[in-house]
């Protein structure tokens, strides 16, 4: 009876092995489709609230995208607008950041290369025409490979924006057909683990909206808390590095990352070093602070429960093996293995195995 667990155990493995080694395989593909089926489990609740009104699905369908189109572009229209003034000042200020930067790197290139920096974009171009005239072609070989290289990353970026084209009309019909597509999966389930299955799917629907609404919450406080510090310590493009740094924490620890490097850059461009870069990290490192143990916490709940070194790993994992979808799908799909692997561990606590008596020792 024992060994025959252990080879049901074994084909499950395997056949999850094979499903995963298969989607590996053509992670390029499917990705518009996982990205569409993620975006549909995160709206089909709408969808469903306002079918409830008595309206037609498809046509629930296009009121939600409707009100998504006139939301995200009434909050982009304000963002634009006020992104527009700083990025004015910005071009109107960048001469001055330009000639900051040159008095600051011109003793260091003059002392340890022997050369100053061009003054004007006219002198850098005769510079660069000058230095490109000396060339020995023969070492022009990796130039050429690179190139090579850049048209393949052309024709992935194509790819890319065509698979971007595609996830709206993807979601459309995982929308429409979503109540259909459940009732399949579970026809095709053994009606002895029908009830295992709705327990675990409810646990992982528990987990995901824990997870993704309340991440969602989270990256919208945040940017506002980033976007007020970096206006109180005086870092240009403030609500531009503040927002972007924000919804750039839909990955975990990713946002504050890029909003760092991002203000570092525009406090050494604007008053190099001096007390305003820190200011610039203290507001990030402080924000940060109160994400991990107030914000996070009491908006997403302890239903996720997943340790911040098992979320990069995830999210290094994911990124390695599909990319920039891995990277947004990493800490979900984790959150639902953990279901499964705490329900693994709990059985095998219960098992026969687990719990025999050791060997007496006749010696």
């Amino acid at each position: 009876m024992e060994s025959k667990k252990i080879w049901r155990i074994t084909i499950v493995i395997v056949i999850i092995l094979a499903i995963i080694g298969l989607l590996y395989l053509l992670r390029h593909a499917l990705a518009p489709v996982l990205v569409a089926m993620f975006l549909a489990y995160l709206l089909d609740p709408i969808v469903a609230r306002i079918e409830s009104k008595k309206i037609n699905r498809s046509v629930a369908i296009f009121i939600l995208a409707f009100l998504v189109v006139i939301i995200l572009g009434g909050a982009l229209t304000i963002l634009i607008i006020q992104a527009q003034r700083e990025l004015v000042d910005l071009y109107n200020n960048f001469p001055g950041y330009l000639a900051r930067v040159q008095d600051r790197v011109n003793p260091l290139v003059k002392e340890y290369l022997g050369r100053e920096v061009p003054g004007t974009f006219q002198e850098l171009f005769n510079e660069l025409k000058s230095q490109i005239s000396k060339i020995d072609p023969s070492s022009l070989k990796p130039v050429s490979k690179f190139l090579v290289g850049l048209t393949s990353k052309t024709f992935a970026l194509l790819g890319w924006l065509i698979g971007l084209f595609v996830i709206p009309i993807f979601l459309f019909y995982f929308l429409r057909d979503f109540k259909r597509f459940k009732s399949t999966v579970l026809e095709y389930i053994p009606p002895g683990y029908r009830a295992y299955f709705l327990e675990k799917i409810q646990q992982i629907d528990d987990v995901l909206s824990a997870f993704i609404r309340g991440q969602l919450t989270v990256c919208l406080i945040l940017g506002i808390f980033y976007s007020i510090g970096l206006m109180i310590v005086g870092v240009d493009l403030a609500v531009v590095i503040g927002m972007l740094s924000g919804l750039a924490f839909i990955v975990p620890y990713f946002g504050t990352a890029l909003g760092i490097v991002l203000a570092s850059i525009m406090s050494l461009l604007e008053h190099g070093i001096s007390w305003q870069i820190l200011g610039a990290w203290a507001v990030f490192a402080v924000v940060q602070f109160f994400e991990s143990y107030f914000i996070t916490p009491r908006i997403v709940g302890k239903k996720v429960g997943l340790k911040p070194v098992f979320v990069i790993l995830a999210v290094l994992i994911g990124a390695d093996l599909f990319g920039f979808v891995g990277i947004l799908l990493a800490v979900p799909t984790t959150a639902v293995l953990k279901v499964f692997l705490k329900d693994g561990m709990e059985r095998y606590k219960k098992s026969a195995f687990f719990l025999q008596k050791p060997p007496e020792n006749n010696s």
